[in-house]
């Protein structure tokens, strides 16, 4: 194993440590995706966001943007509205921004105690490394967005898609 692959092995183990932390920690006030989907609505849009920017956002497809959208909306965080125009989206509720903040707020504590061991030279630094880490990424051509589409399955000789599922 090279230096450069044990840093990257070091620093996905890091952040997988971190995403355990962050949840075990972290508020427990959504459920399957619906939580990200409120995220996605309060950080973008005013609130409000039309399915095809949702799907976007989220890296979902449309039927699945659907489906978690209605069950957040059986759940109050989330009503669907339609435009002038006839296209449907999808607006938080006073309910859904309530509970958004709270799980902001809960992850910034959770945050907090992750990095507790660190000075603030050190977290300037671990910001400025990893910032560098991910434009040398994204100078590589790589789409985080991307990082949301599972890889197809279909190993077959001469299988490809033009949307990008096979990782060859």
């Amino acid at each position: 194993m090279t230096e450069s692959t044990q840093v990257l092995h070091q620093l996905k183990v890091a952040t997988n440590y971190s995403k355990l932390a962050m949840h075990k920690c972290g508020p427990r006030s959504f459920k399957s995706g619906q939580g990200a989907m409120c995220k996605v609505l309060y950080k973008f849009g005013d609130g409000k966001l039309s399915l095809k920017k949702l799907e976007e956002r989220l890296g979902w497809d449309g039927h699945e943007v659907v489906r978690v959208a209605e069950k957040a909306q059986e759940n109050g965080y989330v009503r669907f509205a339609t435009s002038k125009k006839g296209k449907l989206s999808v607006a938080l509720t006073d309910k859904g921004a309530m509970v958004v903040e709270k799980r902001l707020a809960a992850e910034d504590r959770a945050a907090d105690e992750v990095l507790e061991g660190l000075t603030d030279k050190e977290r300037e630094c671990l910001l400025k490394l990893t910032g560098k880490v991910i434009e040398n990424c994204k100078a590589m051509g790589v789409d985080y967005r991307t990082i949301a589409v599972k890889g197809c399955r279909d190993r077959k000789p001469g299988h490809h898609h033009n949307h990008g599922c096979c990782r060859r």
